[in-house]
């Protein structure tokens, strides 16, 4: 029988709800600790312990894995950097569709209801956030964040640090550029350039 691995989550915002919730679920996992800089006034109960991020590091009598549960790609990125030598755990919610041969790596988070058809990459530190669908073929970078509902047909291709909004469509074969924002509902018919922004049907780029 596995035993129970003790996760400490970093952050103490609205995504650690969930993050907590799926630990919670969770037949393998159970949570230790929570870490944030303003973990005196953490929104879950006090029976869990704080701590200050400052004094997060690698301590297996406390927790064996972690998860930055932020949203912001580039925070999440930072705090990777910076707490290097820490294991960081995947978490797959057990109410998601994960095709056999998908290759999933350390700290991405896939959320409730999400489906991962064949022959799928996703990076590290990635956020495959509630019932986002991503179709057979695609590669998804690091430090990426798909929202929920959004749809990632066939063959798609998303560099690292991108964000693809909420109920957004893109097409298939497309090419998402690194640091690109895909709009709410965007339907993205055509490849996207680094950091560009597109927004709206067919998507285009909003212009500054």
């Amino acid at each position: 029988m596995n035993s129970v691995v003790k996760v400490l989550i970093i952050g103490n915002g609205g995504h650690s709800k969930v993050i907590k919730m799926m630990i919670d679920k969770s037949i393998n996992k159970t949570l230790a600790v929570i870490a944030d800089d303003t973990f005196e006034n953490c929104i879950h109960k006090n029976n869990i312990t704080h701590m200050p991020l400052k004094q997060v590091k690698f301590n297996k009598k406390q927790y064996e894995e972690s998860i930055i549960a932020i949203g912001n790609n580039d925070i999440r990125k930072k705090i990777s950097q910076r707490f290097s030598e820490i294991k960081y755990a995947t978490l797959i919610d057990n109410s998601s569709v994960i095709a056999n041969d998908s290759v999933i790596e350390e700290g991405t988070v896939i959320m409730p209801g999400v489906v991962i058809n064949p022959n799928v990459r996703i990076g590290k530190q990635t956020i495959i956030n509630s019932s986002a669908v991503i179709e057979h073929d695609c590669k998804i970078g690091d430090f990426c964040h798909v929202s929920p509902g959004a749809v990632l047909t066939g063959g798609v291709t998303i560099e690292n640090l991108v964000h693809i909004g909420a109920n957004a469509t893109i097409l298939p074969g497309i090419q998402i550029a690194e640091g690109a924002i895909i709009g709410a509902g965007a339907v993205v018919t055509k490849n996207v350039a680094r950091n560009q922004i597109v927004v709206g049907n067919p998507a285009k780029e909003l212009k500054k």
